[in-house]
């Protein structure tokens, strides 16, 4: 059984977030917009802008950072109405609370989005 982060890899790469050279903008009514941006080589961010009181909010967003020889990801931040947080919040420091419970909640919200159709070539 692999580990989440290897889960949270296979995920994104069966989703086709690996092909996303830029900024792409996936649609699958009636859910809300995928958008998926490409930060550099091996990081992407990953978010849903719902409408709320009349205003689109970020939420949630996430920024992820994958290892393609190791096939593993590891969410970095995670941002929504309530506010934010980072896994490394200085250099060398990991708040490991905050990796575990944003591992978790990317693995699942992964697993929404597939079950949503949030698969580029399907």
């Amino acid at each position: 059984m692999p580990d989440i982060y290897h889960s949270i890899y296979q995920k994104l790469e069966k989703m086709g977030i690996f092909e996303v050279r830029n900024y792409a903008v996936w649609e699958r009514p009636p859910y809300i917009p995928l958008c998926i941006d490409r930060l550099s080589p091996d990081t992407y961010a990953l978010s849903q802008n719902p409408v709320i009181e009349g205003e689109m909010v970020a939420d949630p967003d996430m920024e992820v950072r994958v290892d393609h020889s190791l096939r593993i990801a590891e969410p970095l931040s995670y941002q929504d109405r309530a506010g934010s947080r980072k896994v490394y919040t200085a250099p060398g420091k990991v708040d490991l609370k905050t990796r575990n419970d944003l591992c978790v909640f990317l693995d699942r919200w992964l697993d929404d989005l597939m079950n949503q159709g949030f698969i580029r070539n399907q």
